[in-house]
């Protein structure tokens, strides 16, 4: 087969994504030059959310369809100049960026909801 063609679900399943999930720290160092907002961390209650909804069979349709738009999503074809291939590259780079702070956080999320709980004395 030639030609373009587009990442099948199971090339990039969630599961590995959620596996590979990027730390916070990269992920900060992903956005510096956007530098729109100082802290990408979202908290534990946000990160429980997310994993609870990413646990039922509509989350992850939606996850699913997020990760399609963004960290799945194919590089853009480009023809023309440098310049307008780097900034292709920039502007996927930053989408997929997205698609990858969303998995980190329902990454942290799922330890967090499966943490034994501390006993009460």
């Amino acid at each position: 087969m030639s030609g373009p063609f587009a990442f099948s679900r199971q090339a990039m399943a969630i599961d590995r994504l959620l596996e590979a999930a990027p730390s916070w720290e990269g992920l900060n160092q992903a956005f510096f030059p956007a530098r729109t907002h100082d802290r990408f961390d979202p908290g534990d209650d946000m990160k429980k959310v997310l994993a609870a909804f990413n646990g039922t069979a509509e989350g992850r349709r939606i996850v699913e369809w997020l990760c399609d738009l963004t960290c799945r999503a194919p590089y853009p074809q480009i023809s023309g100049d440098f310049q307008m291939a780097a900034l292709a590259a920039k502007a996927h780079e930053a989408r997929a960026a997205v698609g990858y702070v969303i998995l980190r956080a329902i990454a942290d999320g799922e330890q967090l909801l499966h943490q034994p709980k501390e006993p009460r004395t």
